[in-house]
């Protein structure tokens, strides 16, 4: 058995992998230098990318926490198809098939996945294209013909010759003239409907839009109501990084718990857990989990939770285990 089939077969039995790809690291030649395979491992030749698909009961709690205004069900989706369970399962993956090669002559590098990462130069949505697994969706995402945007992704570089994958070349995936549905799930405007980014990966130009990175990071970190802060903190309409620094100030984060997440922040997931794409067993799954997927009607998504909050008065502060107020003096003694 030759030896990248050798090595699909080790992920999608062994490592219990969703998807696998292998691509020529001349297909990433456009990255920013720094961000390259070569920039990383010199010597490099090819990259395998690997997926894991996210499941359908961690989803939902997204619906949960922005349709129903079940905040405290957000930490479900955080551990289980954000920041916990699916990384560490990538990056176990990566350190076992990177060992793999070596074992078989090929020094090998294995990327680091997900809010962990700790700032890694790679885009592994990027190389998942590359790796023809996937393309881009207009929400920024890499989205595949049965999974859509629900796959996290971790890769290896190797200097192993690997013969690359073809690119995706089915049907279209992402269609922006009919779909909007990611930008009208997301609650802050982050998703422009027209500007746009072009990379050339390979023979092909993909595009996806223009994305405000500043807006999207006051939704996942719910600085507004929009995306279940309890609080909506005075930022302009067009933000700057300061301004959201100023933002946190003011809210007063401080984590309350111990670092048990790799970040403190994921309020939103919108665009990834609202987009239709995926294939029928996919579709079938996810019937009945969300009112405003089965009804069509995307616009009443968020207004429970800011109903909520209004009535309620929340308090602006993380609250302790048992739901009450953390007071200015017990957030200084978690740090």
């Amino acid at each position: 058995m030759e030896l990248k089939q050798q090595l699909k077969d080790y992920a999608l039995s062994t490592l219990d992998m969703s998807l696998v790809g292998v691509t020529g690291v001349d297909r990433l030649e456009g990255a920013p230098q720094g961000y390259r395979p070569t920039d990383i491992l010199p010597g490099a030749r090819s990259v395998i990318v690997m997926g894991v698909r996210l499941s359908w009961g961690a989803i939902q709690a997204i619906y949960r926490a922005h349709e129903e205004g079940r905040r405290d069900l957000i930490c479900i989706y955080a551990s289980q198809a954000y920041s916990i369970t699916p990384n560490y399962q990538l990056l176990f993956a990566a350190y076992k098939m990177a060992n793999l090669l070596e074992r078989h002559g090929h020094v090998a590098t294995a990327l680091p996945s997900g809010p962990g990462a700790g700032g890694v130069p790679f885009s592994h949505r990027h190389a998942a294209v590359a790796a023809g697994l996937a393309e881009f969706g207009w929400n920024n995402l890499a989205v595949t013909p049965d999974y859509g945007p629900r796959v996290r992704w971790v890769s290896v570089i190797t200097r192993a010759e690997l013969n690359p994958d073809p690119l995706y070349s089915g049907p279209g995936l992402c269609d922006r003239s009919q779909c909007r549905v990611c930008r009208q799930a997301c609650p802050v405007g982050a998703i422009s409907a027209t500007m746009s980014t072009h990379v050339q990966i390979g023979e092909r130009t993909y595009e996806y839009a223009r994305l405000n990175t500043v807006k999207c990071r006051i939704s996942v970190e719910g600085l507004t109501t929009k995306s279940l802060g309890s609080e909506d903190l005075p930022l302009p309409d067009n933000p700057t990084w300061a301004d959201v620094d100023k933002a946190r100030d003011e809210y007063g984060w401080k984590p309350s718990l111990p670092r048990i997440f790799p970040v403190d922040h994921f309020y939103c997931g919108r665009c990834l857990a609202y987009c239709p794409i995926g294939n029928e067993e996919e579709r079938r799954l996810s019937q009945g989990l969300s009112s405003a997927i089965d009804e069509g009607d995307y616009t009443g998504i968020g207004k429970a939770w800011r109903a909520k909050a209004a009535v309620e008065g929340l308090p602006p502060r993380r609250l302790m285990w048992d739901g009450t107020a953390m007071s200015s003096a017990e957030q200084e003694n978690q740090q």
